[in-house]
């Protein structure tokens, strides 16, 4: 009977407690803000074409081979706004939209990771053989996610930690590239 109980308990935190969390009205207006956040972001991307206008992107390829995948290529698209900065002396750029695009031998996947403007992890979404995956963050937090499959990442780190550090990494790679100031 008490394995029963403890059964009951582990089941209740795994699956209830998570999904009353991406339920708060806090969470839905955040989800609301990020979803707009994101509309905002791809209309801004989209309207630099159309109109012709020098885009504010920095886009990286690298092409390799790997043992047991064979070439892979990649792509990165960095989208980022510039504003003059007092404090740093210069223009100063801010990443706000990240496409990854890239392949393990016939396998595709596509990233995207959308920044708020204080620049943390606000969206990240991913298509890749698994499935397609969404997940929405505030303050460090999954406060919801939409999956089309099972994500085995989830298994061993349910605050995607280890992706908040990869899109900082990326972030951080842009930051090194395009805000230097030597003084």
């Amino acid at each position: 009977m008490k394995q029963l109980v403890m059964l009951f308990c582990a089941l209740v935190t795994l699956f209830v407690i998570p999904a009353a969390a991406q339920s708060t009205p806090e969470a839905k207006a955040r989800v609301a803000e990020i979803r707009k956040l994101y509309t905002d972001a791809k209309e801004s991307i989209a309207f630099r074409k159309e109109a012709e206008l020098p885009p504010d992107e920095m886009v990286i390829n690298n092409s390799y081979m790997a043992a047991g995948a064979g070439p892979i290529k990649e792509v990165y698209h960095y989208y980022y706004s510039g504003d003059f900065n007092e404090e740093f002396g210069g223009d100063y750029y801010k990443v706000y939209f990240i496409t990854h695009s890239h392949n393990v031998g016939a396998m595709d996947f596509y990233e995207e990771a959308l920044y708020d403007n204080d620049g943390t992890l606000a969206f990240y979404y991913e298509h890749s053989p698994e499935g397609e995956f969404r997940y929405y963050f505030d303050k460090g937090k999954v406060i919801h996610e939409i999956s089309t499959g099972k994500d085995p990442r989830k298994e061993y780190d349910e605050e995607l930690l280890w992706l908040q550090r990869y899109c900082a990494d990326l972030s951080n790679a842009f930051n090194s590239l395009m805000n230097r100031n030597y003084e």
